[in-house]
């Protein structure tokens, strides 16, 4: 009788180093292929390739969910979202600011042109120019026609 309950120990014993030998053997890859997208993750990060990153943190977080690198990525990608989010917040508070700068502008612009707009005509008068002395006529020269070469006459005799 004493052997029935040692049967039934080694068997629970056996069956519980088989669980964790199957859990070791099943998981541990896991953790080593979650643990290289993560590195490849922050190496992506590390070199300004965000949405590459993003898409590496993402891959751990479905395909391998009850690792240590999945809570990991998850922290990552909360930390990578606030981040641009921020950059995000300054950017709009940029765009706001000159928003205003150009809105402050136009108006201005607008206040010129009703004032240039809404301003009585001014008269003004043109005096025309005192008329000038009648010039002398230059005449041209006139030219000489060249004198023609005279051949002297000869003499009669």
């Amino acid at each position: 009788m004493r052997v029935r309950p040692l049967l039934y120990l080694t068997a629970f014993v056996a069956a519980i180093l088989g669980a964790t030998a199957s859990y070791l053997a099943l998981s541990v890859p896991n953790d080593l292929r979650a643990d290289a997208l993560l590195k490849q993750a922050r190496k992506d990060l590390t070199d300004g390739n965000d949405e590459k990153a993003r898409e590496s943190l993402s891959k751990v977080v479905l395909q391998y969910p009850r690792t240590d690198a999945a809570a990991a990525a998850t922290v990552a990608l909360s930390s990578l979202a606030k981040k641009e989010r921020d950059e995000l917040a300054r950017a709009v508070a940029h765009l706001r600011t000159q928003n205003e700068q150009q809105s402050r502008l136009i108006a201005d612009l607008q206040q010129s042109v009703t004032a240039v707009k809404n301003a009585p005509p001014k008269v003004v008068t043109v005096q025309a120019p005192a008329p000038k002395p009648p010039a002398k006529k230059a005449t041209p020269k006139k030219k000489t026609p060249p004198k023609k070469k005279t051949t002297p006459k000869k003499r009669r005799r």
